[in-house]
């Protein structure tokens, strides 16, 4: 079915040109009624989104604008109040008619496409008629013929700043402040009273006169495993924060249960075992805000969680090897946000394509250690 979907739009596709005088001299913001945004990749690429809706919503005042997200990002934008509608693409032309049929009634004015990590996005609102479809750069140019314009990438800034480019090239406005930068996730105060008595209740503490003890959360795995801490680094550092009176908490997705089972056994191993809790597959993504809004501090590897937690104003020890600090690291709340990085090993880096990877292991326990200390102090100070 999908490659029955994926033939029939090229067709389309292909047949439709695109007029001569939908043109970026020709785009007029005023006329806009209806905008579409397209994120439609992973978490981290979804929410450096956030700061061009939120501009859009400041130089489209009085239109309607929709987001696209791959439907394992949808939940995290269930309740996004920057969006009239979430529309879900479920990636590599699954519902690319479906979407086509959605488009199509929704009859936008103008396409602002974010990033996308297949040609289908850009196809689609090709043949939905939206007349103006603007595009961050993109490395190949299977679609570059059906966009109004394609604003290339700049390297040197970081992945939001990016994105603003397309806002600054269409609208010709600076967008260079440092708020609009920022990403920013609603958290509701009574979801966040509900988690922390469901799940952080244990964590008690008669010493303190607020009887909570600080909580810190590991997010161990991540997109590809070139960008990942050692597990056995994660074991060492819980197993310290234990013993310093702090408690665990190992979130991740479904398929990360059987680690963090691992994880959960080895740095519980000659405790009572209500010093870790395991909440890898049990919350979704959609409460995930909650979950790290409900934490002290976040320890991760460069991943999605990492931006949501950004998001929240939790605060973060991030770990970077082979990722680029400077193109996807924290840039909003400094104070808040710690990377620790050492220089790339290998020269050149090939990042995803590394089967053997070990360079995450230059960065060392006692430093990250450290790191949670420091900042966990400075909270309790504040």
């Amino acid at each position: 079915m999908r490659i029955l979907q994926k033939a029939v739009l090229k067709a389309l596709a292909k047949t439709k040109k695109r007029p001569l005088s939908v043109t970026l001299d020709k785009f007029r913001p005023q006329e806009v009624k209806k905008t579409l945004v397209v994120s439609s990749t992973a978490i981290g690429d979804a929410l450096f989104a956030v700061p061009g809706i939120r501009a859009l919503k400041t130089l489209l005042p009085e239109a309607k604008i929709d987001f696209m997200v791959r439907d394992k990002v949808a939940g995290l934008f269930a309740n996004f109040p920057l969006i009239d509608d979430l529309l879900v693409y479920r990636g590599r032309y699954k519902n690319a008619l479906g979407l086509l049929s959605a488009l199509r009634k929704k009859r936008y004015d103008l396409c602002i496409v974010f990033h996308d990590s297949d040609p289908c996005p850009v196809e689609v609102a090709h043949v939905a008629n939206i007349p103006f479809i603007f595009r961050i750069g993109q490395k190949d140019h299977k679609t570059a013929h059906l966009l109004t314009k394609r604003i290339p990438y700049d390297n040197t800034k970081h992945a939001i700043d990016q994105r603003l480019e397309v806002l600054r090239h269409v609208f010709r406005v600076p967008l260079n402040h440092p708020r609009d930068l920022r990403m920013e996730l609603p958290v509701n105060e009574e979801e966040l009273k509900v988690f922390r008595q469901r799940y952080l209740h244990p964590f008690k503490d008669v010493t303190r006169e607020d009887h909570a003890i600080m909580t810190v959360a590991f997010q161990f795995s991540a997109s590809g495993s070139y960008k990942e801490w050692p597990e056995e680094n994660f074991v060492e550092l819980g197993k310290r924060l234990i013993k310093n009176k702090y408690r665990v908490v190992l979130i991740g997705g479904p398929s990360d249960r059987p680690r963090a089972e691992r994880l959960l056994q080895a740095i519980s191993e000659g405790t009572d075992g209500e010093c870790v809790l395991n909440l890898a597959g049990q919350i979704d993504l959609k409460h995930l805000p909650v979950a790290l809004k409900a934490v002290d501090l976040l320890v991760t590897n460069d991943t999605g969680p990492l931006h949501v937690a950004i998001s929240v104003g939790t605060r973060t020890v991030s770990l970077f090897v082979p990722s680029n600090v400077a193109g996807t690291g924290p840039i909003q709340d400094l104070h808040l946000h710690k990377v620790i990085t050492k220089p790339k090993p290998c020269n050149p880096c090939i990042e995803k394509y590394c089967k053997q990877a070990t360079c995450m292991g230059l960065i060392g326990v006692d430093e990250v250690f450290d790191q949670v200390q420091n900042s966990l102090a400075q909270k309790r100070n504040e």
